[in-house]
């Protein structure tokens, strides 16, 4: 199959879509499919670039409203028209709602290709880095799942990666085929180190990173959506009690609040912002953590979550929307209320003070993984998901 796939976040972003759909492209290559991608660029001039054997269409971007890290499509047409012609695709999939996608959905029609969607966005991904009077809206929370579910009901089918994602897009008004598909994992990749390799790698992380021990580890955006305030201030509530530090990996726009949080609450030396991290160190700093703990409710999956599962670690999690998914209650970890900061100090310090629970609930987490959330299964669902788009023909499940 000829396959175009379009985003308005691509690499080399980080966010979980970003990650997600970079992975999918070069998996289809490898599988024997043509690829090609279109997504923002660096200037407003449009360019073109080889990723591999994926070539990805750039198109005519700046700054993103608001955000130091992200770029967005300012003319999108002329790169996706481009795009169509020059590759022929036998089937799009869009996987965010913006002008790439909007252009690319116009075409689509006009020229009767099969075409396919993912969702990856609720409203608090948009509206928790704005001002109260914006993101405490209802009335805009509601014009935001409209304008989502209307854009998503033009295509032949959607996506969304767990069952509560798809959930909220049908009580929302989606009315078109609508397939759960998980954004996978790779299990070879993220995986927990042998016993006999943890202390060389843990004192080879400690050194990098300036980490003076064990450590609960947050690795992901670091911007107002994720509620790593509330991570802080929990963890300032188990300080004098674990010999335990807080990593946070990961860049955003709320560094220099959090910095400013910590030293608030006397814990700066406690607390460890390593920015960006790469691939490998990534894949270390889970191997190495005692827990993993992300306090975000705007998770419609969490990779990061489902990497450290992979890499064997209990978690704490707040208890919204798909994180319940991942974090089975007392099974593999804990699952507290949102602003419950008492709770999630609570549930961190049960973790970090009892060997036997860490290793029961890592073990649970990464035999689910493996069960539930495997790569191949989800690179098999999207494949039989554009044959079928190309068929006209949707079965109930994929």
């Amino acid at each position: 199959m000829r396959i175009l796939i379009s985003s308005e976040s691509y690499w080399p972003n980080l966010d979980g879509g970003a990650v997600f759909e970079h992975w999918l492209v070069h998996e289809l290559i490898r599988e024997g499919h043509e690829v090609c991608v279109v997504a923002p660029g660096d200037s407003l001039k449009p360019s073109e670039e080889k990723d591999g054997d994926s070539i990805i269409y750039r198109t005519s971007s700046g700054p993103l409203p608001l955000s130091d890290n992200y770029k967005v499509s300012y003319r999108a047409m002329p790169t996706a028209s481009k795009a169509i012609d020059d590759f022929h695709p036998d089937v799009i999939h869009i996987n965010t709602m913006a002008l790439t996608g909007s252009a690319l959905l116009k075409l689509a029609k006009k020229s009767d290709i099969p075409i396919v969607a993912t969702n990856h966005l609720m409203p608090e991904n948009v509206f928790m880095s704005l001002p109260s009077f914006i993101k405490d809206s209802k009335a805009l929370e509601e014009k935001f799942w409209s304008k989502l579910v209307d854009f998503h009901n033009k295509f032949d089918a959607v996506t969304s990666p767990t069952p509560s994602a798809t959930r909220l897009l049908r009580e929302h008004g989606l009315v078109k085929p609508l397939y759960d598909i998980s954004n996978g994992i790779d299990v070879a990749k993220f995986s927990p180190l042998p016993d006999s390799r943890k202390k060389a790698v843990r004192s080879q992380q400690l050194k990098r990173f300036k980490i003076p021990g064990r450590y609960v580890l947050y690795l992901g955006r670091v911007n107002a959506e994720k509620r790593i305030d509330m991570l802080i201030d929990s963890f300032a509530r188990i300080c004098d009690e674990t010999d335990a530090d807080l990593v946070i990996a990961g860049s955003g726009n709320r560094e220099n609040e959090l910095k400013q949080q910590a030293k608030s609450l006397k814990i700066s030396e406690r607390v460890h912002f390593l920015g960006r991290v790469s691939d490998e160190e990534k894949v270390a700093l889970y191997q190495c953590a005692e827990l993993f703990a992300i306090t975000s409710p705007a998770e419609l999956q969490s990779i990061v979550t489902l990497e450290a599962m992979a890499c064997g670690l209990p978690l704490v999690t707040v208890d919204v929307v798909a994180l319940s998914e991942l974090c089975h209650d007392k099974k593999n970890g804990f699952l507290v209320d949102l602003d419950d900061n008492q709770a999630c100090a609570n549930a961190m310090l049960v973790i970090l003070n009892d060997d036997n629970i860490r290793k029961r609930f890592g073990k649970y987490s990464r035999d689910f993984v493996k069960n539930h959330h495997d790569s191949r299964l989800t690179l098999a669902k999207f494949t039989k998901l554009y044959d079928s788009s190309i068929r006209g023909k949707f079965p109930n499940n994929l």
